[in-house]
């Protein structure tokens, strides 16, 4: 029985692994990258915003929660195809397309008409892992 290609697995896992270290080095920026508004409401321990800031809101603790995650992602695909674990990346990628669909829902539900338009790529990202996880069973 023949293995699948392994440069997938090292590709979407260094994407992974990038998206998370972007939330990490730029959660302002990633809210609407992911497509989510700021939060509105911030902690009396948190600054308040730059008199120069365009954006109102604050930055939530939960984005570096994403971060962390995202990264976990990346490194757990590409150490066990590094392992050669051929059936843990295709679970760890059926769970992907699962977080990615239910990302997207989180976007539609909460990020606002402006912002709405953003959980299709969420939804797009996770149909392209449900597709490779089938092209991977193949195998």
């Amino acid at each position: 029985m023949t293995s699948p290609s392994p440069v997938p697995a090292y590709v979407l896992g260094a994407a992974c692994f990038g998206r998370g270290i972007m939330a990490l080095l730029s959660p302002r920026e990633e809210y609407s990258h992911v497509g989510l508004q700021l939060e509105s409401l911030a902690p009396a321990s948190l600054p308040p915003a730059s008199q120069g800031d365009s954006v109102a809101g604050f930055v939530s603790p939960l984005m570096y929660f994403k971060g962390i995650r995202e990264i976990s992602y990346g490194l757990a695909l590409m150490a066990l195809q590094r392992q050669g674990n051929e059936d843990a990346v295709t679970t760890v990628a059926t769970i992907l397309s699962l977080v990615r669909l239910g990302d997207g829902l989180v976007v539609w539900l909460n990020g606002g008409e402006s912002l709405r338009w953003r959980a299709w790529g969420h939804w797009i990202t996770g149909v392209g892992f449900v597709g490779w996880v089938l092209w991977r069973r193949k195998f």
